[in-house]
């Protein structure tokens, strides 16, 4: 009998005490260097387990209708039972477009979905400028909470980001202040108080067109009434978008395109030269101190896997590991790894460059000074034409729209986001 997710986090936890225990033996013999990396390959296969588990969870069913009536509830003030009656109502006209596509709804259902039904041609600009809606469907905003959890399952930057979901697409103006250097000061009787405004600032927060490239699907599963139709073409198109969406949200310039948080993030620490793909010990924690200790209590770090790797290399002087599975870090969840740098918990993300000369592979910081925005209306489009007729398919295309941008001011004296630093590799 296959075990429960926490079965396996206490497990975990269990081999995470005993591995600890045989790296800090206090004479570290070959024998116990043997057990205590069998030990760690228990770990990691633990590990690997519980995140295929993790990955595999997928709202379905009454508990995906659930889920979105709640979030919907939480929006407009209507009652569970209400929203769950809409939420099936514009679940069941969505997924009759998906299977017979838009022409076979009919005029109330068209109306949930439907994007060129004349009530809803005006939500076409916010979601593709330019893109033809014939066949198109717009994943309902009462669905939408499911699309955003497919999203974030992805991990990396929607793991520790701070995610803001609009309903519409238009640019917006978020206000920015950085007050970690102000204080307050003692002033004697009769003297007047000194000045020292905050620096106010703002940033253009927009939604850039992502498309999921097309995808076929079988009409034979489009068919099949026992198959979860809505749950293939969503988490199929989700999961392309993220991966598009987090290579910009990590890397992008900012202009044109979303500005990455490694764009964005000022360095830290660069390695002294002959560090061009080496890692150390002090390296962590110089780029632990060069961040703010008020961004501190809320800090992650973040790294590709093979950055990881090299860490967990690290040994001391005695060939014992510098850095232990954590056994709190057992249940975290997500993309968190197992691990802990100085308390705080390592996030994955595989669009984090790995050590090479003058990269920037590791940030440590608060990432919820970074701002995802989603725009809540998604457009599917549904093709039929021969390219797919011929091999029994149908295509789907998703646009959707979406913005990264750091939402914290720029420190006065160094022109840099303060909230999040990067360790960077020497040039030689």
């Amino acid at each position: 009998m296959a075990k429960s997710i926490q079965a396996l986090r206490e497990d975990r936890a269990r081999l995470a005490t005993e591995y600890q225990a045989l790296a800090k033996a206090e004479n570290f013999t070959k024998e116990i260097q043997a057990q205590a990396e069998s030990k760690l390959a228990e770990i990691e296969r633990v590990d690997a387990q519980i995140a295929a588990i993790n990955n595999a969870i997928a709202l379905t069913g009454d508990e995906a209708d659930e889920f979105n009536a709640r979030a919907a509830s939480n929006e407009d003030g209507r009652s569970v039972d209400e929203n769950t009656h809409r939420v099936k109502q514009a679940k069941a006209a969505f997924i009759k477009a998906l299977r017979y596509g838009a022409g076979a709804l009919n005029t109330e259902e068209s109306a949930l979905v439907a994007a060129d039904d004349p009530r809803n041609r005006s939500r076409i600009q916010n979601v593709a400028e330019g893109a033809s809606a014939t066949g198109g469907v717009f994943v309902p905003t009462i669905v939408m909470p499911t699309v955003l959890e497919y999203l974030k399952a992805f991990g990396g930057m929607r793991a520790v980001a701070w995610i803001l979901s609009t309903a519409g697409g238009n640019p917006f103006s978020w206000g920015t202040i950085d007050d970690t250097a102000a204080e307050g000061e003692i002033v004697a009787e009769g003297v007047t108080a000194s000045d020292d405004d905050l620096a106010f600032g703002s940033v253009s927060v927009g939604a850039y067109k992502f498309s999921s490239k097309t995808i076929p699907v079988s009409m034979e599963i489009l068919q099949d009434a026992a198959v979860n139709v809505e749950a293939i073409v969503l988490k199929g198109l989700a999961t392309r978008i993220a991966r598009g969406q987090n290579r910009y949200f990590t890397t992008g310039s900012g202009v044109g395109q979303p500005q990455g948080v490694v764009t964005a993030s000022p360095v830290g620490y660069t390695a002294p030269v002959g560090n061009t793909t080496s890692l150390a010990y002090d390296f962590f924690q110089e780029l632990f101190h060069s961040v703010d200790p008020a961004y501190r209590d809320n800090a992650t770090w973040m790294m590709h896997d093979t950055t990881w790797k090299k860490i967990k290399q690290l040994k001391d002087a005695n060939g014992r590991p510098i850095f232990l599975p954590s056994v709190e870090a057992a249940f975290a969840g997500g993309v968190v790894s197992g691990y802990q740098i100085e308390g705080r918990p390592i996030v994955i993300n595989q669009h984090m460059a790995v050590p090479a000369a003058d990269a920037k592979s590791i940030l440590f910081g608060d990432f919820s000074k970074n701002m995802i925005r989603d725009v809540m209306d998604v457009l599917i489009l549904r093709f039929t034409d021969s390219a797919y007729g011929k091999k029994g398919q149908v295509g789907f295309l998703g646009w959707a729209r979406a913005d990264g941008r750091m939402i914290d001011a720029k420190d006065a004296a160094q022109t840099a986001f303060p909230a999040i630093k990067a360790f960077q590799h020497s040039a030689t």
